[in-house]
């Protein structure tokens, strides 16, 4: 069977070598895009989507050509890939006209999209190309290909869009981080799965808080509470007010997105000092940073077009539980 596939090889690596090099530039994506006075959305969508089915139909009459007996001939892998490759040429092409004045986040959002299908689609290839061709990895690289095309049905289509899915995804992260460090204050800041082995094989105890260090925590935790309603918050406000009518309601969009996401990161750090043996110099450095981040994403909502005069009284309580929380961090370090 190996034998029969042998004709099969180089169109194969032919479609494996293009793919990655589509797939390379569009990780590495530097190309200007030029903006597009008669751009027309709803036509952009309309014909990726298109594509999209186009490219799991192909995905489908590959995978099922390497599932049977006798395997495709030299001729007809490469209609096959050739088919295939059109398809992907065009999505990629497609993905090019989206101007930068949509908004740089949706353009992430796409490309996004645009590159987990390829991902599977590669994923696809390579197991034939490897020897599972009518396997059980092959039907399940196939399914992969499906997953990833439909998903262009609840890909976000507009800059507001995009950027409420990457706020609800940090939204969920700071949430974890937050669960994560209240369990351990229950459990007095040990770490079970970081405990070592003593020599005799048996676990040794794992650093406790001590005094000071609890009382630490508690406006650590409070800063942390403050980021977590922060960005809930802010995702409201997108929700609510947010516009892409205008290029400076999109830009606005975007430089929300570029400040919230340092929010997660920065709440990781901070936790990870509070773990003992705790280092007060490092708390209170991760302190101060997370407590700028809120300062300045409060700062910038406050001026944006995405609140207005009935926001201002939340505003102003975080901007007060920010300053409390850290001053109350200055005072225990």
């Amino acid at each position: 069977m190996a034998e029969e596939r042998k004709a099969c090889v180089s169109p194969v690596t032919s479609f494996l070598q293009n793919i990655d090099l589509v797939r390379r530039q569009l990780r590495d994506d530097s190309t200007h895009r030029k903006d597009n006075e008669n751009f027309d959305a709803e036509k952009l969508w309309s014909e990726m989507e298109k594509i999209f089915k186009v490219i799991s139909h192909e995905a489908t009459k590959i995978s099922l050509a390497f599932c049977g007996r006798p395997a495709p001939s030299d001729k007809e892998c490469s209609s096959l890939f050739s088919q295939a490759e059109k398809a992907i040429l065009a999505l990629v092409s497609l993905f090019y006209t989206l101007p930068a004045s949509q908004g740089l986040r949706l353009i992430k959002s796409t490309k996004d999209t645009v590159l987990s299908l390829l991902d599977s689609m590669r994923e696809l290839i390579s197991n034939i190309q490897e020897g599972c061709a009518g396997n059980q990895q092959q039907l399940q690289s196939t399914g992969t290909v499906w997953q990833d095309a439909n998903l262009f049905a609840s890909m976000p289509k507009n800059d507001k869009d995009a950027v409420v899915r990457e706020l609800k995804t940090c939204s969920q992260l700071i949430k974890d981080a937050l669960e994560e460090i209240e369990e351990a204050i229950e459990g007095d800041g040990i770490q079970d799965d970081l405990c070592d082995l003593d020599e005799e094989g048996g676990e040794e105890g794992g650093a406790q808080w001590t005094e000071s260090d609890k009382a630490l925590t508690k406006p650590c935790v409070g800063l942390i509470k403050t980021t977590k309603s922060l960005i809930k918050k802010a995702t409201d406000c997108v929700q609510s007010n947010g516009l892409t009518q205008q290029p400076m309601e999109i830009q606005e969009l975007d430089k929300l997105a570029e400040l919230s996401e340092r929010l997660s990161p920065s709440v990781d750090d901070l936790i990870m000092d509070l773990y003992p043996p705790v280092d007060l110099c490092k708390v209170q450095e991760k302190g101060k940073t997370l407590f700028e981040i809120h300062q300045t994403v409060l700062g910038f909502l406050r001026s944006s077009h995405m609140t207005g005069e009935d926001d201002q009284k939340w505003l102003e309580f975080l901007l007060k539980a920010n300053q409390h929380n850290y001053d109350n961090i200055l005072k225990v370090t």
